[in-house]
């Protein structure tokens, strides 16, 4: 991508964590060689570029701020990244957004309830024989009865479903933000790494931009969508 699109410090700020107790992925991480880290745990975006160190609202990593995703990156992708190691072939991202809109989202629920008619939602009922003040039974005090659920307008993908690339099963949250980032920028496929362990590496053609994506847990799946290496 290029480093003078108007959209390249949205696009790497993309992937940076927003967890309010883990404030040291909540920013691109800058290391000395030049390389730069952006991750919330589950992705990470790692891009060459060492004038991004100069930027405002970055960690540096040689002041002690920042996890050390060089360490990460040296001991799973040293080679892929440094140009050693080819990939071994390409995906396009048109192909995972096809399996999306093949999925019937699951809508989300929330409970429903009705105002309790034994104490008329206060939570108290008074006794007939002594005018002593009792939590309401039933409703155990709370003035509410549950009735059932309302959705509530939101979804999600089946849990229980994978997307399979070269063998690592990958969740969809994780795969829909990606490609959403990414063909939002004009990238429309990625170089596929070979995947290690859990980490399935990608990677821009022709740029020095590459993202680890943690793939799923297990093989146990209901139901599994592969997609094409080309």
């Amino acid at each position: 991508m290029n480093k003078l699109n108007p959209n390249y410090e949205i696009f790497v700020r993309s992937f940076v964590g927003n967890d309010y107790f883990r404030t040291d992925t909540n920013k691109p991480i800058c290391f000395s060689n030049g390389w730069v880290a952006a991750t919330n745990s589950y992705k990470l975006l790692w891009f060459y570029d060492p004038e991004f160190v100069n930027k405002e609202n970055i960690l540096d990593y040689s002041k002690g701020e920042g996890v050390n995703a060089l360490s990460l990156m040296e001991k799973t992708f040293k080679d892929e990244y440094e140009g050693n190691k080819e990939p071994i072939g390409v995906i396009k991202l048109q192909d995972i957004l096809d399996i999306f809109t093949q999925i019937r989202m699951i809508p989300e629920y929330e409970d429903k309830y009705v105002i309790c008619s034994q104490c008329d939602g206060s939570g108290e009922v008074e006794c007939d024989c002594c005018e002593h003040i009792n939590e309401c039974k039933e409703c155990n005090g709370e003035g509410e009865i549950k009735c059932g659920e309302d959705e509530t307008g939101e979804y999600h993908f089946p849990k229980n479903h994978s997307i399979v690339i070269n063998g690592l099963n990958f969740g969809f949250d994780q795969l829909d933000d990606m490609v959403t980032i990414f063909t939002s920028n004009g990238i429309n496929e990625l170089d596929v790494y070979e995947s290690k362990e859990t980490k399935g590496l990608f990677g821009v053609k022709g740029e020095k931009i590459f993202i680890i994506v943690m793939g799923l847990y297990g093989d146990d799946f209901e139901k599994k969508y592969n997609i094409n290496i080309n």
